[in-house]
């Protein structure tokens, strides 16, 4: 039986993203993605026309995703910790991969991105910092988070140290990117 072409279409996100944070966005080629799903060239265009569609259509994931955890944070119950545990999980899954941030890895093609794609990367990363933002205020007001900062610098502060401790993780390994996010936790946690 032949692949629909919508599985086809998921299977070249899927493997695109791992490209993204295997190698990064200009390490790899259509040619790659082909290659690998052992599909033509012509049926990776046809599902993205350019390379710069295949990755609004990875950020898209995410911001879907992101929407996601973001709504599932409006549950009652949930403590501010448990939302930090939540967040920090999703970059420790990367580092036991080996792979590293999608936003981490695009940011450094950022200046070589066509503004639409720049556009979505903006919103995404607006999307997670208001997220952690949400949660630091609110983690703070209810005497569950301690910080000095305000919560945007904060929210910066907690996400910069997750995507370049994944990739520090990368040679220094594992442990060391353990420790990071315990100390985090434990400067945020009261």
């Amino acid at each position: 039986m032949a692949a629909r072409p919508t599985d086809t279409k998921e299977a070249i996100l899927r493997l695109g993203t791992e490209f993204i944070q295997t190698y990064g966005y200009n390490a790899f080629s259509y040619a790659d993605i082909s290659k690998e799903l052992h599909i033509k060239n012509a049926a990776v265009h046809y599902h993205f026309p350019g390379k710069e569609d295949l990755l609004a259509g990875i950020i898209d994931q995410y911001i879907h995703r992101y929407r996601e955890l973001a709504k599932s944070f409006g549950n009652p119950g949930i403590a501010a910790k448990q939302k930090l545990q939540a967040i920090i999980s999703r970059y420790s899954l990367l580092c036991e991969q080996g792979k590293i941030c999608l936003i981490g890895s695009v940011c450094t093609d950022y200046n070589t991105l066509p503004e639409s794609v720049k556009t979505r990367l903006t919103e995404l990363i607006e999307l997670v910092l208001g997220m952690v933002e949400k949660v630091l205020k609110e983690g703070k007001k209810k005497g569950e988070l301690q910080f000095t900062e305000t919560a945007r610098v904060k929210s910066m502060l907690l996400m910069t140290n997750l995507a370049a401790g994944v990739q520090l993780a990368r040679i220094t390994g594992q442990k060391d990117y353990t420790a990071i996010c315990n100390s985090l936790l434990k400067q945020l946690v009261v």
